[in-house]
């Protein structure tokens, strides 16, 4: 009887042992990674043949393309159906944190008061307005949730109101492909006045008499080339200005005090400027200063001053005046530009321009007082902080406003008194349950190979000892674009369970003046990638995180920086995640019919040319990907990505898959809707950073909680 039931019990064992066996097999056989269908491409330059079994992706009417991406997006959807609670607990942690009705902080412009709402339930904002007077009625401008009701992507550019306050310009995108399309909207009667269709618009600016607009628009290749002007009375359309040279791109602007028109046209290195009068009804364009090599400008207006800044006489720019009357030769310099002080940019109003500055790599806020000469700076009260000016569109002011951030403190909204300096708090974003004082930051540097110190950003939550934990290293490093320390509400998921978000203040990037970025472009590129390395490597060195914990990430051009990154040191990682990357260097450098390729000649190369060639192809994320072993990776990328075309990212996971000599997680999320932001709509962006998030904590640190 004993050995009867035991042998019953070791049967059924042996069954479910079988039956599970069954099921992982089928599981296997189901998650088994798409295999493109390869169709070598042979391109054949300065003697060197390149060999590209992907190359057909370009052809989004190949059903193989369709069906390929159809695979991948499906085996990511199932290789991640196991962490779909934990991606809930993380969408509901943003929600508990953020979800609230939220109402800005009103700006008055004349008579009125403007602000927006974005209310819980509702995934995009509500314009509003209402006579700056005691229980003055809600007046709802434009509210954009019904704009987008019928969309899957719906992205809203909020143009001009116009100096009466009779109208609004507005633009809108509902694929992802950064084609705008141009309303003018009646406040009066919330109908959009009759105009022709205007496309492809960038820029925009009504004239002093509210009764036409000047206006930018771009051409098949995303290159915005063209200014027009439209006269609402008569419907006449003219063309004004036409740039030609590919590498220059065309943008209109008005000045604060509503005197000048500026029309700006400008390549990555070098800058025009012409001016019109706002009330001119003749429309005639006054050259301020003829484009030269690598000399750019930026212009605005004060009084009887056009104020510029230029990088003709330092690297780092200067700040300088003439007056209208007169010409650029008769200039003299305001605040002058340093190898330790760059001047990033200002805003002119009646009694003060704010200037801003990055001193040895940290954001400041200067003000200048025009009628003394004098400046001061304020203090934020944090040294590795960032801001931005915002809502300031009155040209006669005594006040500043800014919103205002560091890695641990959220958006604060801040009017600084421009003579006392005293900063006012208008507004903190309000985060449930979050405390500063629970989280450190810290500013530390690492040795690049060349011994420049390469300046890096760290934040962890205090309860959690900063030795060998989980990290998570970002990085971008191009266009002379700075990487700020910014506040994010998504990424406390990740320091509460004991992860160390950081920032590499990398070459390529602005971080630390002009110069920073020079040295991490063209022949200078690859600064751009060992920075990183040596950042990775300085916080394993220094006890931070290991080989076995350390995530990188990095979108678009950042992508393109993760990309090289994985072919020159692969083991130094554990994962890593690449959005929109830009990985087809050569292939993308190559066809001047794609948007931005000519415009980025000057920040790339130019693969035409052998010299160039011989250098770009040496870190090109695609051409160098080999067979070794890679570690954990997710890839996103969108569509309608007018930026970084989709079929890049789908190329380098289908190479990378036929390559990679390890069992580790690839997985591509190809977006159908959006372009290279990613989706519209906050509650599908939390529910992407959730996804990020799980992937992250699931598949490269095994945190299942």
């Amino acid at each position: 009887m004993f050995m009867v039931k035991n042998f019953k019990k070791s049967f059924y064992l042996l069954i479910i042992v079988l039956i599970t066996l069954s099921i992982s097999s089928k599981q296997l056989k189901t998650l088994t990674p798409p295999d493109a269908i390869k169709e070598p491409h042979y391109l054949t330059i300065h003697d060197t043949t390149l060999v590209d079994d992907y190359y057909y992706f370009r052809n989004i009417d190949d059903p193989r393309v369709m069906n390929y991406i159809e695979e991948e997006n499906k085996y990511t959807d199932k290789m991640m159906l196991k962490t779909k609670k934990l991606q809930k607990k993380l969408y509901n942690e943003i929600l508990k944190k953020v979800d609230k009705d939220e109402i800005s902080v009103p700006e008055r412009r004349d008579s009125f008061l403007y602000y927006y709402k974005d209310l819980r339930g509702k995934d995009y904002t509500i314009f509003c307005r209402r006579k700056d007077k005691e229980n003055s009625q809600e007046e709802i401008i434009i509210d954009v949730n019904e704009l987008a009701k019928n969309y899957q992507f719906f992205d809203l550019n909020f143009g001009e109101i116009s100096s009466d306050h009779r109208m609004l310009s507005y633009s809108f995108d509902t694929l992802g492909n950064e084609n705008y399309t141009l309303r003018i909207l009646d406040l009066k009667t919330k109908k959009n006045i009759e105009i022709p269709v205007i496309d492809n618009i960038t820029s925009f600016a009504f004239n002093k008499y509210n009764d036409g607009f000047f206006y930018t628009v771009q051409n098949d290749i995303s290159r915005s080339y063209a200014l027009r002007y439209y006269d609402m009375k008569t419907g006449k359309d003219t063309l004004l200005f036409q740039e030609d040279d590919e590498r220059f791109s065309v943008y209109v602007n008005k000045t604060r005090d509503r005197d000048y028109i500026f029309l700006s046209v400008s390549s990555s290195t070098s800058s025009e400027y012409y001016y019109i009068k706002s009330d001119d009804r003749d429309l005639k364009l006054n050259l301020l200063v003829k484009r030269e090599k690598d000399v750019e400008y930026s212009f605005d207006h004060s009084g009887l001053y056009f104020y510029y800044l230029t990088n003709k006489d330092c690297i780092n720019f200067d700040l300088k005046r003439f007056r209208i009357d007169s010409t650029i030769e008769n200039s003299t310099t305001v605040i002058k530009g340093s190898d330790s002080l760059m001047i990033e940019g200002f805003d002119a109003f009646e009694s003060f321009l704010s200037v801003y500055e990055r001193v040895n790599g940290r954001k400041k806020l200067k003000f200048y007082y025009l009628a003394t000469g004098d400046s001061k700076y304020f203090d934020f009260g944090e040294d590795n902080c960032t801001f931005y000016p915002f809502s300031n569109s009155s040209f006669k002011r005594d006040s500043l406003r800014v919103s205002y951030m560091s890695l641990k403190t959220p958006s604060t909204v801040i009017d600084i008194d421009v003579k006392s300096l005293k900063g006012v708090v208008k507004k903190v974003e309000e985060i449930k349950g979050y405390k500063k004082d629970n989280y450190v930051t810290e500013y530390i540097y690492a040795k690049a190979e060349d011994g420049e110190l390469i300046p890096i950003s760290l934040i962890y939550n205090k309860k959690y000892d900063p030795k060998n934990l989980p990290l998570l290293l970002n990085g971008y490093g191009a266009y002379g674009m700075p990487s700020d320390p910014y506040f994010s509400t998504s990424r406390l998921s990740l320091l509460d369970r004991g992860v160390i978000f950081g920032i590499a203040h990398i070459r390529g990037g602005g971080d630390k003046g002009r110069k920073w970025y020079i040295d991490g472009k063209m022949f200078k590129k690859m600064n751009t990638f060992t920075d990183f390395i040596s950042c990775a490597e300085y916080l394993i060195e220094k006890g931070y995180t290991s080989p076995e914990k350390l995530v990188i990430e990095g979108g678009s051009a950042g992508g393109l920086l993760i990309g090289a990154v994985l072919n020159l040191k692969p083991e130094l990682f554990k994962g890593a995640i690449l959005s929109v990357p830009f990985v087809d260097l050569i292939n993308t450098m190559l066809d001047t019919t794609l948007p931005l390729t000519t415009g980025e000649f000057e920040e790339w190369g130019n693969p035409q040319i052998k010299e160039q060639f011989d250098y770009m192809i040496k870190y090109s994320p695609y051409d160098n990907i080999k067979p070794t072993k890679y570690p954990n990776i997710l890839v996103k990328s969108s569509i309608f990505d007018t930026r970084v075309m989709y079929w890049e990212p789908l190329k380098w996971v289908a190479k990378m898959r036929d390559n990679k000599l390890d069992n580790n997680v690839l997985l591509l999320k190809m977006r159908m809707s959006g372009g290279h932001g990613g989706s519209s709509g906050k509650y599908n962006w939390y529910e992407e950073i959730a996804f990020d998030n799980a992937f992250l904590l699931y598949y490269i640190w095994n945190i299942q909680r």
